[in-house]
C-alpha cells in the first residue's frame, strides 16, 4: 500500500512539473515571439513605481506570516507573536527548494525548538490554508458576473445575490469541514477544535483584506508599465486570488505554470495581448522580490529587536 502510495506521489509530482514547463513553454514562446511589441513597454518602465510595487507585496507578505502567527499564537502563546512571524518568514523561503515540503517542514522544526505544542503547530497551518483558500475562493464569486455578464438576467441576478450571501452565512461550517478534511490528510485529529463564529469572520476578513492589498500592489506594478482604468484595476484585483488558489491546489511546484495561466486566462478580455504576458510573466519576479525584501527587512527588524533585549 505504501508503495503504491509513493507511486502515486511521484506520477503527481512528475505531472505537476511537466504541466509547469508547458504552459511556462507556451508563454515564454509567445513572449519571444512578441518581443517587438513588448519591448516599449519594458524601456518605459517606471523604475520608483516599480519599487513601491515590490515594497507594497513585501507588506501583503508580512501581512500573511501575521495571519499565521496570530492563527498559532491564539493556541499556544508561549511564545510572542513576533517570533511566530519570524518561523513563518524563515520557512516561507523553503518554497524554493526542491521537494515542496520544506515549508511545512520547517515550520514545524522551529516551533519544536520553542517548546510549542506539535498539534497546536499542526493545526495552525491547516487553517492558514483552510482560511487562504477560502479567502481566495470568495474572490471568485465577484468575479463569476464578468464571466458571465452576457448570461445575467435581473431574475438571475437576484439568484446569484442570493447564493452569495447564503455561502457568506455558510463560512463557518465551510471553515469546519476544510479543517476536517485537511486533518485527515496531515492525519490529525482536529474535531475537538471549537471556534466561534466571530473568530471565524475575524480571520477571514483579516485574509481578504491581504488579498485586496495584493492586488493594489499588482494594480501598481502594472501601472509601472502602461496607465490602467479602473475596471482594469479591479479586474487585476478579484483576478490575483484566483490565480493564487488554483496554482496553490495544482500539482505544479508552487503552482508555477498554473498560477500564471489562470491569470491570463482571466485577464484575456481586458489589456492588450502583449501587455497580458508581461504582466502575467512578471507577477512571479515581483512576488520573489517583495518576499526577498520582507524577509531582509524583517531579520534586520528582528535582530535588532533581540540584540536590545539582551543589552
Amino acid at each position: 500500500m505504501k508503495e503504491k502510495t509513493s507511486l502515486k506521489k511521484r506520477i503527481v509530482k512528475i505531472g505537476g512539473i511537466l504541466l509547469a514547463v508547458i504552459i511556462l513553454g507556451f508563454m515564454g514562446k509567445e513572449f519571444i515571439q512578441n518581443w517587438q511589441d513588448i519591448r516599449p513597454y519594458l524601456e518605459n518602465v517606471k523604475i520608483g513605481v516599480l519599487g513601491i510595487a515590490i515594497g507594497l507585496y513585501a507588506i501583503a507578505f508580512l501581512a500573511t506570516g501575521y495571519n499565521w502567527a496570530y492563527l498559532l499564537w491564539r493556541m499556544d502563546n508561549r511564545i510572542g507573536r513576533r517570533e511566530y512571524l519570524h518561523i513563518h518568514m524563515v520557512s516561507a523561503l523553503a518554497r524554493y527548494i526542491p521537494g515542496g515540503i520544506w515549508n511545512i517542514v520547517g515550520k514545524a522544526y522551529m516551533c519544536t525548538e520553542k517548546g510549542v505544542e506539535k498539534s497546536a503547530t499542526t493545526a495552525s497551518m491547516i487553517l492558514e490554508y483552510v482560511f487562504q483558500i477560502l479567502s481566495s475562493g470568495l474572490f471568485l464569486l465577484f468575479f463569476l458576473p464578468v464571466l458571465m455578464q452576457e448570461l445575467f438576467t435581473p431574475i438571475l441576478t437576484w439568484v446569484f445575490l442570493f447564493i452569495v450571501i447564503l455561502i457568506i452565512m455558510l463560512l463557518p461550517w465551510m471553515v469546519r469541514i476544510g479543517i476536517r478534511i485537511l486533518g485527515n490528510v496531515f492525519h490529525e485529529d482536529l474535531s475537538n477544535m471549537q471556534m466561534k463564529n466571530q473568530y471565524v469572520y475575524q480571520i477571514l476578513a483579516q485574509y481578504v483584506g491581504v488579498w485586496l492589498f495584493t492586488g493594489f500592489g499588482l494594480i501598481i506594478l502594472v501601472r509601472a508599465f502602461e496607465k490602467i482604468n479602473g475596471i482594469q484595476g479591479l479586474y487585476l484585483m478579484l483576478s490575483y486570488p484566483i490565480s493564487w488558489v488554483a496554482g496553490f491546489l495544482s500539482p505544479s511546484p508552487n503552482g508555477m505554470g498554473v498560477r500564471e495561466g489562470v491569470l491570463q486566462l482571466l485577464l484575456g478580455e481586458s489589456y492588450s495581448y502583449e501587455l497580458l504576458l508581461l504582466i502575467t510573466l512578471t507577477t512571479r519576479i515581483w512576488t520573489i522580490l517583495g518576499e526577498g525584501v520582507a524577509f531582509v527587512g524583517f531579520e534586520g527588524y528582528y535582530r535588532l529587536q533581540r540584540k536590545r533585549k539582551r543589552e
